[in-house]
């Protein structure tokens, strides 16, 4: 009895630790917290009450405090986050990690932001990417609920603007995926290029041999002539 209840509470233990870690996990996966801004003000609401929102139309006292101070229509505004736009996954980390698709999402990436404007269009690519994984589809609540930060900051006026530019980005997927492909085979044809060249032998400078000094001949020397006595002293 007493093995049977240690065995029983060894595994009950065991699948409480499993169920925190996988719930930590689910919760790690998206932004847990909307802090919606507009101007000076500040008003955080959970996801859940954004997604019930953009649903049902159900709001709460701190979202319709928010669409107050926005003087933004509820409808519209509704409309907006939970609006679907076509985003094939096919292909796309390839395009948003492009030139052009890094400068769209960086625009994208000042209205859904980190809370110190750092490096939110890499958190942005990333739950686009997590977002059109699951059916082809994004909307502003999908890209929130992907988020791969809990907490992440919204700016109500430039919702609009966002949502805009999504819907160009999947306008312009074709286009951008063309431009991408092109520019990376131009790349590759130049390095080819670049590697058949054979590089100039480098032309070491050459210093002329030293002169070679000869030794001066030596002068001939002549046999002293004798000295003859001169007559006539002794």
């Amino acid at each position: 009895m007493k093995l049977t209840k240690f065995v029983s509470i060894g595994i009950a233990i065991i699948l409480g630790a499993s169920a925190s870690i996988l719930s930590s996990s689910t919760r790690a996966l998206g932004a847990e917290k909307i802090v919606l801004t507009f101007g000076p003000i500040r008003q955080a609401i959970n996801i859940s009450d954004l997604e019930d929102f953009a649903k049902n139309g159900t709001t709460t006292p701190t979202l319709r405090q928010i669409i107050q101070f926005s003087k933004m229509d509820a409808g519209t505004l509704r409309g907006l986050i939970g609006l679907e736009i076509g985003l094939k996954p096919a292909n796309l980390a390839r395009i948003v990690y492009s030139t052009p698709g890094e400068k769209i999402t960086d625009e994208i990436g000042q209205a859904i932001r980190t809370q110190r404007r750092t490096e939110s269009g890499k958190a942005l690519r990333a739950a686009v990417i997590l977002a059109a994984s699951d059916d082809g589809k994004v909307s502003m609540l999908e890209i929130l609920k992907k988020y791969p930060l809990p907490e992440v900051y919204v700016e109500v006026a430039s919702i609009s603007a966002a949502v805009a530019k999504v819907q160009g980005l999947a306008g312009n997927l074709q286009s951008l995926l063309q431009d991408t492909t092109k520019s990376r085979t131009t790349t590759t044809e130049t390095t080819r290029t670049e590697s058949m060249i054979e590089p100039r032998r480098s032309v070491q400078p050459t210093t002329p041999p030293p002169v070679r000094r000869t030794a001066a001949p030596m002068p001939t020397m002549t046999p002293a002539q004798p000295i003859r006595p001169v007559r006539g002293l002794w």
